[in-house]
């Protein structure tokens, strides 16, 4: 029996490990991350060394070979101490493998790297060849500033590349990330992690499916759906990048940033999370939600300090009215949400500006002209360069309009510089009133009366019992008043200053006399519902987050697949569509891709509720991601009280 004891220098240099590493060094070397870390050694490698005085040695043969078998001195406490080049292996006890220059090591493992990567664990397989270590049971890998935990880990020496394939913990001062996946390039500080995700720090909280991250720049790489939670607001996305330090991040792919102030939704979006700046393109989504209202674009720019917003083509925005009863729909080339302060005792000034090709739509009056100022805090709004308005009966033209809105409907008009106003009576014929300035009156959307200030003029079909016609009525004088009946019919007329008219009865009327002059009947310019929004709520759901997806139910809820992703939509929603409880059960292909505990069932439960915020302005839309495996089938729907199914639908995988 032979005693060998190791040098004490042996364990100088140990230190921590460094985590969070690999993927762009892949990338850039054509190398998948299961490559890397079972990579060939490209020369021979040295003979892993037992050092003299450490441990004992035994001589021992396993399946006819000859092996060394070396343990613990137990009277000096020595451990065993192996060496391969500036690599250090400590352990209890261990066999090594001469011919093939390989060591099973157990007990109190301490691996030592070269570069003061060190590496903990109860039992390792170690390869001289490969240079690839298999630590497992309590594995700790350290560097100086992290620290990995996992019960089954791999080290490849040669690339510096790690990975945990059975769950693992990242951690150091301020951060702490667990995956079932992960692959670590000591040299390059970069790592992907895969299966359930999650990042947390005193600023962010992430989870994803999929996630690079680099340690140097504190920059995360995605390519998965992912959710980042800050304390300015919660971040969705399918992938990008995002720098966990300055808050910056490039999104491509379905992306949502949601702040307590507003959301802004789209398929391309760059956030500054300290400066509150950003920019989304394709399919946008603005919403306001103190102010509750909408914007939908194709570009739109956001300047969370200066509280404005910026959304150019084909900008269409929802502003659900006080009554609760309508909803008011702007559409323009152009949308711009500010904020003003005029001084500091007086509270904020809250506008939206359209321009170029304004149209309005509302239940009860629609819009049309070039450019609008909408003033949220009294609700009022400015109509310029050729404005018209509909409402119900009458159209409404000048060449400035403003309009005030009381309790979510038309309150009064000012109709400035050749205001014309043209209603039709009961039988379909045109009265009309012109004048230089007209302010008119309404009443729960109805025209009550009308002040003609200046070169007034008034053309009325005068009726009998709102059914017989019996005559033309011509009016004109420097001002008048008029006032309708609640069926909107004229019901007197007050002239001021030296008035001239004449009243023409049926047979003598000629073609010019049922018109003042200029007078244009555009109804065939009135906005519908359809041409405003720019999309039939139909099909909405072919927009954005949706696009491409394959529609695999149409029941009380539409269910989508796209990618990994399951997603459930209704459009329009209430809250209590949303509230009975959503089931889903994943049955795999193999039973034993689920976990042991899952096996005897044979389906995996994604059950969930539908979180309230993602119900917004009639729209519910909510995502489940699917497990890795390959599915068989998806069983899915609602409960009701004591478990009642209110829906359910099957699909089949081929």
């Amino acid at each position: 029996m032979v005693r060998m004891r190791a040098s004490s220098q042996a364990k100088q240099g140990a230190n921590l490990l460094c985590c969070l590493l690999v993927f762009w060094y892949w990338v850039a070397n054509g190398q998948s991350p299961a490559s890397s870390a079972q990579a060939k050694p490209t020369k021979k490698e040295p003979p892993v060394e037992l050092l003299p005085g450490a441990g004992v040695l035994i001589g021992q043969v396993i399946n006819g070979e000859n092996v060394r078998k070396v343990v613990m001195d137990t009277v000096v406490k020595t451990q065993v101490i192996f060496r391969q080049g500036d690599a250090f292996l400590y352990c209890d006890s261990a066999i090594q493998y001469l011919k093939r220059n390989w060591v099973h090591a157990f007990g109190r493992i301490f691996l030592i790297d070269a570069d003061s990567t060190t590496a903990t664990g109860d039992s390792l397989f170690y390869d001289g060849n490969t240079r690839i270590a298999r630590l497992r049971g309590n594995v700790v890998l350290k560097d100086r500033e992290k620290t990995v935990t996992t019960n089954r880990l791999d080290y490849n020496l040669a690339t510096k590349i790690a990975v945990y394939t059975g769950g693992g913990m990242v951690q150091d001062d301020s951060s702490r990330l667990t995956s079932r996946v992960g692959y670590y390039n000591t040299i390059t500080k970069v790592a992907t992690f895969r299966g359930q995700v999650r990042y947390s720090s005193p600023e962010t909280e992430l989870s994803g499916d999929t996630l690079t991250y680099n340690a140097r720049t504190k920059v995360v790489y995605f390519n998965s759906r992912t959710r980042i939670k800050t304390r300015n607001g919660d971040i969705v996305t399918d992938r990008g990048q995002y720098n966990t330090v300055l808050g910056k991040s490039n999104f491509e792919g379905r992306t949502r940033i949601d702040t307590p102030e507003y959301t802004i939704s789209g398929d391309v979006v760059d956030y500054d999370r300290v400066m509150e700046r950003g920019f989304a393109k394709g399919n946008v989504e603005f919403y306001h939600k103190k102010d509750n209202f909408i914007i939908l674009g194709d570009y739109t720019r956001y300047d969370g300090v200066l509280e404005t917003s910026h959304v150019y083509g084909n900008a269409v925005l929802i502003s659900p009215q006080r009554n609760g009863k309508d909803t008011l729909f702007i559409a323009a080339d152009t949308l711009i949400s500010l904020k003003e302060n005029p001084a500091d005792t007086l509270p904020p000034i809250k506008k939206l500006a359209a321009y170029r090709n304004v149209r309005m739509y509302r239940s009860d009056f629609q819009s049309k002209c070039d450019s609008l100022g909408y003033l949220l805090n009294d609700s009022t709004i400015y109509f310029y360069y050729d404005p018209i308005i509909w409402a119900k009966n009458s159209q409404l033209t000048a060449q400035k309009i403003l309009v005030r809105m009381r309790n979510g409907q038309i309150d009064s008009m000012s109709l400035q510089e050749k205001a014309f106003v043209i209603s039709l009576d009961t039988i379909k014929q045109f009265n009309q009133i012109k004048g230089k300035n007209i302010d008119a009156k309404f009443r729960e959307g109805e025209l009550k009366k009308i002040w003609v200030r200046g070169n007034a003029e008034s053309l009325y079909h005068v009726l009998e019992n709102d059914t017989l016609f019996i005559g033309l009525n011509y009016v004109k004088c420097s001002d008048m008043v008029i006032t309708f009946s609640d069926s909107a019919q004229l019901q007197e007329i007050l002239f001021i200053t030296q008035p001239e008219g004449k009243f023409i009865p049926p047979h003598e009327i000629k073609r010019k006399d049922r018109f003042l002059e200029d007078f244009h009947w555009r109804i065939s310019e009135q906005p519908a519902k359809g041409v405003v929004l720019g999309i039939h709520a139909a099909n909405r759901y072919r927009r954005g987050d949706l696009k491409g997806a394959l529609m695999i139910a149409d029941d009380v809820f539409k269910v989508f697949l796209k990618g990994n992703r399951l997603i459930f939509y209704r459009y329009p929603a209430a809250e209590t569509d949303i509230k009975p409880e959503f089931f889903l059960y994943v049955y795999p292909q193999n039973k034993n891709d689920l976990p042991i505990d899952l096996r005897k069932t044979g389906y995996q439960n994604l059950s969930f509720h539908f979180p309230e915020d993602q119900l917004q302005n009639g729209v519910a839309s909510h995502d489940v991601l699917l497990p890795e495996f390959k599915i068989a089938r998806l069983v899915f729907g609602q409960k009701g009280p004591k478990s009642q199914i209110l829906w359910q639908k099957t699909h089949a995988f081929k």
